[in-house]
């Protein structure tokens, strides 16, 4: 209980603080009290430890007429972090406030000279995006589209063979002596929707993501699940074939289900307008949905696929139908919104800078219940 833990309560008191000035910026104490019932003192007391810590600065006065006005809060937006986002061929990349506006950004390239380096050509994204910062550099968040430990070891990266079994994290915090974050990109895209998209709305979904690749990222009770070694959500590597007793070795680093849908997007492609093979494509996705929502039975699938709009959300959702309870029957949506991803990782980028500043003892807190 929260009463029996009055440090957990004075952190999340202080997260709700925080996260609304962030949302709300430039707000005053008497409104932050309003809108998230803490009384007045307990505001004051959170917010004294933000401006502290330097993650709000104060912004003028609020208020009419005569009488002392109420002094209005912000993001100290000169905190910035670096985005990184894995592509095929190249990196997309970003400056971003504390609030997520992006300051600048910019598409990398691999230049020949890279081609087998993607580490160097890394760094030197790293080093000009840095020359571009006014202010401090509050940490590198890094997608890529493969298996992620939390220590950022890369497990598996079919894309990029020479990080297999590589720290990229450390190596990165050693060469630039600044907090680096390397996380699965279809894992931020999950985190990015459900705070951006759902807002609260549900406490359990699965993101399904079937563009060049398969993959999804679960949320469970509210809270992104990783699972052992960070392998949840691995969905391609289900087993699809009828023949339990054959080789399902992965091709190319793709498992089964993967590689079916995979194909059979090929196909399509060099097929447009095959209904058949959109039947039989619509037909995989729903038994992948099926697979998963057993497990995990969500609330919500949301997909990010290639053919994949609002006619095939229909036809997919009879597919699902029989094999689930009428009152379990997950909802489906589609995204196609692409920052979901760089949503996501700056969220993670924050809050492991926050947790780093708790650990350290930046954060002075007194045991007091009545906080």
């Amino acid at each position: 209980m929260l009463l029996g833990q009055p440090r957990l309560l004075k952190n999340l008191n202080t997260d709700i603080v925080r996260d609304l000035i962030y949302k709300s910026g430039p707000i005053s104490k008497p409104e932050i009290a309003e809108q998230t019932a803490l009384s007045l003192p307990t505001v004051t007391k959170r917010v004294n430890i933000l401006l502290k810590e330097g993650w709000i600065r104060e912004t003028g006065r609020s208020g009419e007429g005569v009488g002392r006005k109420a002094v209005k809060y912000e993001a100290d937006r000169s905190h910035n972090t670096i985005l990184l986002l894995y592509e095929s061929g190249g990196f997309s990349a970003a400056l971003v406030d504390l609030t997520g506006e992006i300051r600048y950004e910019k598409r990398y390239v691999y230049h020949k000279e890279y081609e087998q380096n993607h580490l160097d050509f890394l760094c030197e994204c790293i080093k000009e995006l840095i020359a571009k910062v006014e202010g401090t550099v509050l940490s590198i968040g890094i997608t890529v589209p493969g298996v992620v430990r939390s220590s950022g070891l890369i497990k598996h990266i079919p894309e990029i063979p020479e990080w297999e079994k590589y720290n990229l994290q450390e190596e990165l915090q050693k060469r630039f002596g600044i907090d680096v974050f390397v996380e699965n990109d279809t894992r931020m895209m999950t985190l990015g929707y459900y705070e951006s998209k759902l807002q609260g709305q549900y406490s359990d979904m699965v993101y399904i993501y079937a563009e060049d690749a398969l993959s999804a990222g679960i949320i469970i009770d509210g809270r992104l699940h990783r699972g052992k070694d960070s392998f949840s959500g691995e969905l391609g590597f289900l087993i699809f074939h009828d023949d339990l007793n054959s080789s399902h070795e992965p091709i190319n680093g793709r498992g089964d289900y993967e590689n079916c849908v995979m194909e059979l997007q090929k196909e399509i492609q060099m097929n447009p307008g095959s209904k058949k093979l959109l039947e039989k494509y619509y037909d995989l996705i729903a038994k992948g949905i099926v697979s998963v929502g057993c497990i995990t039975a969500p609330e919500i699938v949301v997909i990010q696929g290639k053919y994949i709009d609002k006619a095939a959300l229909e036809i997919i959702e009879e597919r699902i139908r029989p094999y689930f309870p009428k009152d379990v029957l997950p909802r489906l949506q589609i995204n196609t919104d692409s920052t979901c991803c760089a949503q996501g990782m700056i969220q993670e980028c924050v809050r492991h800078s926050i947790e780093k500043s708790a650990k350290l003892g930046n954060v002075t807190i007194r045991v007091n219940p009545n906080d």
